[in-house]
């Protein structure tokens, strides 16, 4: 069975991994905040994220966090990028090609963004992305929708 990632649990590991805002999430995962914004409200529904203040006086703003439901969701999560992160450095390696490397990393696209902010893979291999024109992360065709991770 493949592992698959949501867009709404890609959210939930960016929150659990640091993000605090809309905006955060959004550049974790090189999306529009729009595209955020409506997946975290239906989030805040679901009861896995909710929204609280920090800090005290004119210092105070509000951020993301996630519930008890949130937090073990975004664990799973995390647990399937831990994995998918592993298999990417396994494939990639080795020596090869700019076409090698977009053909291994194509499937991954949508997840890559998240996969760097979280550590999970190593900027060096930002640089063989570089090389790749075709690659395309999440969009609105994915939004909210499950994807395959090989």
């Amino acid at each position: 069975m493949q592992p698959k990632l949501s867009f709404k649990d890609a959210v939930l590991a960016a929150i659990a991994s640091g993000a605090s805002s809309v905006e955060e999430v959004a550049n974790a995962l090189m999306v529009k905040e729009e595209m955020v914004r409506s997946v975290i409200e239906e989030l805040k529904r679901s009861g896995l994220v909710e929204e609280v203040e920090k800090g005290f006086w004119i210092f105070k703003r509000r951020i993301l966090r996630l519930t008890e439901a949130g937090r073990v969701r975004a664990g799973e999560a995390l647990e399937r990028l831990r994995k998918v992160a592993e298999e990417i450095r396994s494939k990639v390696g080795r020596e090869l090609g700019p076409e090698e490397v977009q053909r291994i990393i194509e499937p991954y696209a949508p997840v890559l963004p998240l996969l760097f902010y979280l550590g999970l893979l190593d900027l060096l291999l930002l640089e063989s992305l570089f090389l790749l024109p075709s690659l395309v992360f999440w969009d609105f065709g994915d939004f909210g929708s499950d994807v395959r991770l090989e």
